[in-house]
């Protein structure tokens, strides 16, 4: 569906017109459904919406070690290389492994965060990193500044539509560095705009068949782009502490 073709379906659905349902109002409803469908697609096929990025190493200081995630981070983080070597061309990455146990276990193993206590029980041969707030925290020896040397895969949330017109398929990237919605799932975003909207009314419409059969037929689908590959890290995951030392 296109932009246009997509405030149409919903406003089938919804039983309104552009007057009853104008684009303000509208607009905002599809992009949140937008964002709990991604959630639930990369949730289930770990191939879709995977963004590479780069970002550049500043000299190291128990501060400077923190470095932000992309704000399209969508609910994984896929992998961290760290480049160290400014002189090496091209530069030379290594992956860098999260930190079994997080950052509490971390603090209990080095007690207490300084560079030094970093840099003496990490090095750049083999590199961590813990996630903190909304950004990563890397572990390794010191670090000088390198243009590029990290380099991050992630999944990013598909564009925002900036409006609900236009005759380009909302499944097409907008650019190199965003994502469209799968085509297979725009009749059920539609429908999840309708429910949403609905249900949001002061006196809530009733649902249609179709809508009180939402989720069995989104089980459905995701069921059919699912993978079994769940090799990847997802952002929140803890591993269960079993009291040794790493």
């Amino acid at each position: 569906m296109t932009g246009t073709q997509f405030a149409t379906e919903v406003r089938r659905k919804t039983g309104t017109t552009s007057v009853s349902l104008t684009d303000a109002v509208l607009l905002p409803i599809v992009n949140f459904c937008k964002d709990e469908l991604a959630n639930l697609i990369a949730q289930k096929n770990e191939s879709y919406f995977v963004l590479p990025t780069n970002f550049n190493l500043v000299a190291s200081s128990v501060l400077a070690r923190e470095y932000p995630w992309p704000d399209d981070v969508l609910n994984h983080i896929v992998s961290v290389e760290l480049a160290f070597d400014s002189t090496q061309s091209p530069l030379k990455y290594v992956e860098a492994r999260p930190y079994p146990g997080g950052y509490q276990r971390l603090i209990r193993k080095i007690n207490g965060m300084t560079e030094g206590k970093i840099t003496n029980n990490f090095t750049n041969e083999d590199p961590f990193y813990v996630l903190v707030r909304r950004g990563i925290y890397i572990l390794s020896g010191t670090i000088s500044a390198v243009t590029d040397g990290g380099r991050l895969r992630y999944r990013a949330y598909p564009a925002d539509l900036a409006n609900l017109t236009g005759s380009s398929g909302l499944d097409l990237d907008p650019s190199t560095t965003t994502f469209g919605m799968p085509k297979q799932f725009h009749e059920l975003w539609a429908r999840l705009v309708s429910i949403h909207w609905k249900n949001g009314r002061v006196k809530p419409i009733p649902l249609s068949p179709s809508e009180l059969n939402y989720k069995n037929d989104l089980k459905e689908a995701l069921d059919a782009i699912a993978t079994t590959d769940w090799g990847e890290e997802i952002i929140g995951s803890i591993p269960q502490d079993d009291g040794s030392d790493y």
